[in-house]
């Protein structure tokens, strides 16, 4: 994203880059992208980037991210989760970061969101050279941003480096349980493939908002048979059943077949010993992400011993979080496979 210099290309080197054409401002939304149901824009702005999820599960930093072995991490977040719709416009113009996030929340206002949380500039996290480096932003867009938008398309060259004027709000509808963050901020140097002089007279905006909703359980509950042959053939197997509130340990009611069949396959071998470990996808801190997979697992093993009769020295509960994924964490699709209960042969 650096302007490369004439010592490291050359004249010619320099001439063939401004030959090319620039990455202009586009003056409508990007072919196929539209506004999400509900979801209103500023006047006058083009929609540079949408990424939807069925279901997902997010923390929207409500306190300046910290830096954690590399790692941004908002010491105080909202836990939401649901269907999720992340998007990035380019508003007209002259429209400065603070006029732009006013009215998102003003317009979000007449629909019951009330402002939880605020900031603006550093107090809002350190800066990197472009969205996706920014703390805010790495905690905010979806994994795959940065290669679903390329080095020099109307998204990258509207996210900048060095952006200036930040400012940022986390808007929540208590009453529906709907949570949005907006971050708002003027691009900076952007790329020799941008128009940088048109694109830093606009504001960028990127905007997440989810929306309550059940997750899809499309996973069957596997029989104490199935249960078994897997265990066999692999040593370990993973249960999809077990199901858990948002960064919850306790079971939720639904979860109870699976148990059923996890207790009657320990019925017919009395000699079983299983590790019961919980995996998470790798959505918020890896430290919180550890503590509750464990938790998870303990609670599994004690509702196994308590409900099912399996003595509790049967059963070594233990978690791992995101360290041992069965699918890329990018989309949602992979962050689902990814949260489960494995039953592990000791």
């Amino acid at each position: 994203m650096h302007l490369p210099t004439a010592a490291a290309i050359g004249l010619a080197g320099l001439l063939a880059f401004a030959a090319r054409a620039d990455t202009a401002v586009p003056t409508q939304d990007l072919k196929g992208l539209s506004d999400p149901p509900g979801l209103s824009r500023y006047t006058g702005s083009v929609l540079l980037y949408r990424n939807d999820a069925d279901y997902d599960e997010l923390r929207l930093p409500t306190s300046k991210p910290v830096d954690k072995n590399g790692e941004p991490v908002a010491p105080k977040a909202l836990a939401v989760a649901g269907q999720r719709s992340a998007l990035q416009y380019l508003v007209p113009p002259g429209r400065s970061p603070l006029e732009v996030l006013r009215n998102y929340q003003q317009a979000f206002k007449t629909q019951g969101f009330e402002t939880v949380y605020e900031c603006a500039g550093p107090a809002c996290g350190a800066s990197d050279i472009s969205l996706h480096g920014y703390d805010l932003g790495r905690l905010l867009v979806p994994a795959n941003y940065a290669s679903a938008i390329g080095d020099n398309s109307p998204a990258a060259c509207a996210g900048g480096a060095f952006v200036g004027d930040l400012r940022y709000a986390v808007l929540q509808n208590k009453a529906s349980g709907a949570a949005m963050a907006v971050m708002s901020w003027k691009p900076g140097n952007v790329s020799v493939y941008c128009d940088e002089a048109a694109f830093k007279k606009h504001t960028s905006v990127f905007l997440v908002r989810v929306q309550p909703q059940a997750r899809a359980q499309t996973m069957e509950t596997l029989s104490a048979s199935e249960l078994g042959q897997s265990l066999t053939a692999t040593g370990k197997v993973a249960v999809y059943g077990i199901l858990f509130d948002t960064n919850q340990s306790d079971i939720k009611p639904e979860s109870r077949p699976s148990l059923e069949q996890i207790g009657a396959l320990m019925k017919q071998h009395p000699a079983l010993k299983l590790h019961v470990v919980g995996h998470t996808d790798n959505v918020g801190a890896f430290e919180a992400n550890l503590g509750l997979s464990k938790r998870r697992a303990e609670a599994v093993a004690a509702a196994l011993a308590q409900d099912f009769g399996v003595a509790r020295a049967r059963l070594t509960a233990n978690g791992v979080a995101s360290l041992a994924p069965v699918q890329s964490n990018a989309d949602e699709a992979g962050r689902a496979k990814n949260r489960r209960v494995e039953l592990v042969l000791q």
